[in-house]
């Protein structure tokens, strides 16, 4: 069975090849840049170095805290460790998921070619390849099982992914929610509830469970408070509008990307982890709008242009465009 999931448009195979340069020279150019010059990668240069510590530590702390400390994510480390350096490991780590995640992308359809590559150097997903190594990795093991044809191999990639970043068991939940919603041919409005609903309770629920499974991000944002503006919900919002106002089919279609923007608004002013769990999914949600039609896609267009300027504006008077260590030489 075709996947659904893929928008009905057959590259050509001049656009295909040409698809796979780009993704080579931008993953190549992002695996190149050096590793130390980008605030967090020291951890990740020790997780190359420690992952068979963790493993062993969080297997003595007990199952169900092995598995919510993103495990699969440590054996991929603690495999590199065993051939390469650690420099070598996360240059391999960023390729990986720069290519994968640029060529799916990329390849989606030749008509909006200039606006996908606008998506991939969006600062919330350009971010993944350079300073939130992990949650890219995800991503691209997610976009794998997006793209995938098979539904064992869809599946099998999918459920992997929370266990290499924690923000998956929310999109997976997303995911496999809006796969038994249509299972139950619930309406779309019906469909916007229950995604609302799953937000709410995400909102009260999360850094207690977290913090009962020993979850090493319920210490993290359990002591940070919301400091929000607000501007990013606006904004979402009325994207959110434009999506909804293509009409039932459109959110049928588009469940999973719909899903995850009503569970970002649902959770934004409660969830401290709301923005990270919405960013693993932010390119799909981006993709889907190139579904739109008649003056939806171009209002959508014009809103993703004024979001993409806004967000780099500021960036150009940062130490590595927002993400690099200050003084760095």
């Amino acid at each position: 069975m075709e996947n659904s999931n893929v928008i009905k448009f057959k590259p050509t195979p001049l656009y295909t090849v040409a698809s796979f340069l780009l993704a080579l020279i931008f993953a190549s150019v992002l695996a190149s840049l050096p590793v130390d010059a980008f605030v967090d990668r020291d951890n990740y240069l020790l997780y190359v170095t420690n992952s068979a510590e963790l493993i062993t530590r969080g297997l003595n702390e007990g199952f169900a805290h092995f598995l919510t400390n993103e495990p699969f994510w440590l054996f991929v480390n603690m495999l590199f460790s065993l051939v390469l350096s650690d420099q070598e490991a996360v240059r391999i780590i960023i390729f990986f998921s720069a290519f994968v995640s640029s060529y799916l992308i990329l390849k989606i359809d030749s008509r909006f070619f200039f606006i996908l590559f606008l998506f991939l150097l969006l600062p919330q997903v350009l971010k993944n390849y350079v300073i939130h190594l992990r949650q890219g990795f995800c991503v691209s093991v997610f976009l794998l099982g997006w793209f995938a044809r098979g539904k064992y191999s869809r599946n099998l990639l999918i459920l992997l992914t929370p266990f290499i970043h924690a923000s998956f068991f929310f999109v997976v939940a997303v995911y496999y929610c809006n796969r038994f919603l249509g299972f139950l041919k619930f309406s779309s409005g019906l469909r916007l509830m229950s995604f609302a609903l799953v937000g709410g309770s995400a909102s009260f629920l999360t850094l207690a469970l977290a913090s009962s499974l020993g979850a090493r991000q319920a210490g993290v944002y359990g002591e940070n408070n919301l400091e929000i503006s607000g501007l990013g919900f606006i904004f979402w919002s009325a994207v959110a509008f434009v999506y909804f106002s293509q009409g039932k089919e459109f959110i049928k279609e588009n469940g999973f990307q719909i899903g995850m923007l009503v569970f970002y608004l649902a959770t934004y002013f409660f969830l401290p982890v709301s923005a990270r769990i919405f960013e693993s999914a932010l390119i799909l949600i981006l993709v889907s709008g190139l579904r739109l039609t008649s003056w939806r896609l171009q209002a959508y267009l014009l809103l993703f242009l004024f979001y993409f300027v806004m967000q780099w504006y500021p960036r150009f008077f940062q130490p590595g465009l927002g993400w690099g260590v200050e003084n760095y030489m």
